[in-house]
């Protein structure tokens, strides 16, 4: 029987899913933060260290990583039609949370795609890398993630359940921008 529960051939139940994908727009918005916080917060002195701006270009790269997880793979596992029912409805609401189209919208997910596809996933034979703005990836998830926020199951995965996701996200910030600035 406990073989039987570790077997990873037996697919995810409903609500494990929900619980990943609620967890994954966590580790999102943790990497946006802590990206977005290294410009800023990290003094002038550490800026042109390799291990300083590894470590910032790693938060973006997981970021886009996990972000595609669960926006961009339309048909994976993580991605947020997996686990939500009423598409239409969210689809709507999402497009007017971050401020755009649909159409803006797919111009901005093959953005984000190009970049993980030909830098992160291949590091292709293109000159020049473009890494996109993080403001409609982290929109999007905090709108994933609120939208979570009131499924039961999703409840119990998330934490921070009291914070709304642009608390969350900025708690982080605040987080990660302190420990950039105490870097001796």
């Amino acid at each position: 029987m406990l073989f039987q529960l570790m077997n990873s051939d037996i697919p995810l139940s409903k609500n494990e899913r929900i619980r990943r994908v609620a967890l994954l727009s966590c580790h999102t918005l943790r990497n946006i933060a802590f990206y977005r916080a290294g410009w800023r917060g990290l003094s002038p002195r550490f800026r042109n260290i390799q291990f300083a701006n590894s470590l910032n270009g790693n938060f973006l790269d997981q970021a886009v990583l996990e972000w595609c997880k669960l926006f961009a793979d339309n048909n994976g596992k993580h991605h947020w039609r997996s686990v939500i029912s009423d598409k239409k409805t969210f689809e709507e609401g999402l497009y007017q949370s971050i401020g755009i189209n649909k159409s803006a919208y797919k111009r901005y997910l093959l953005e984000v795609l190009r970049y993980r596809n030909k830098f992160i996933a291949h590091l292709d034979d293109e000159r020049v890398m473009h890494p996109p703005k993080l403001k409609i990836a982290r929109k999007a998830t905090v709108y994933l993630y609120d939208y979570l926020r009131n499924h039961p199951v999703a409840k119990r995965a998330l934490s921070d359940v009291n914070l709304r996701g642009c608390e969350f996200y900025s708690a982080l910030y605040r987080l990660a921008f302190w420990e950039y600035r105490h870097w001796k």
